[in-house]
């Protein structure tokens, strides 16, 4: 923890977010989630995905400071852009949902997509059932049928 907050205190991305996580499993310490919010806080305001990610957790469960699922929705975005699976799939989820914003079935059906492209099984389950349903566009059986298959 001591080189990580070393170089996180000169405004490493990289370090800020991984000494978030640190405090955050509380890895080489106690857990403190105050701490690894404020930490992935730093790392997502330089554009770092992996803490946007975290980030949106944090704030979507209320962990370490109030719950705020209007500001998680705006970071898994900000980490979906970025290509990340994990927010593409949890920011599809809030779509689906409606949590934290208006409820779009089309735009989670596009995330899960994304994310099922990349090997995500959740997203493809979710997919999956959407297809099947024909939530957010037209049905497909044959390719719900193939996504169940690959979660």
């Amino acid at each position: 923890r001591r080189l990580f907050g070393l170089a996180a205190a000169q405004g490493d991305a990289d370090a800020q977010g991984t000494l978030g996580a640190m405090h955050d499993d509380g890895e080489g310490g106690p857990q403190d989630l105050v701490e690894a919010r404020r930490l992935y806080g730093l790392a997502a305001a330089q554009g770092h995905a992996l803490a946007q990610f975290h980030l949106g957790g944090m704030l979507a469960n209320g962990e370490g400071g109030p719950e705020d699922c209007a500001e998680a929705r705006r970071l898994f975005g900000l980490a979906a852009a970025q290509g990340d699976a994990d927010a593409q799939g949890t920011l599809g989820a809030m779509h689906d949902d409606g949590e934290g914003g208006p409820q779009d079935l089309v735009e989670a059906r596009r995330l899960y997509g994304l994310a099922a492209a990349q090997g995500h099984a959740l997203a493809q389950f979710h997919l999956g059932g959407m297809l099947a349903n024909g939530e957010g566009g037209p049905e497909d059986c044959a390719e719900a049928r193939r996504l169940f298959g690959l979660a």
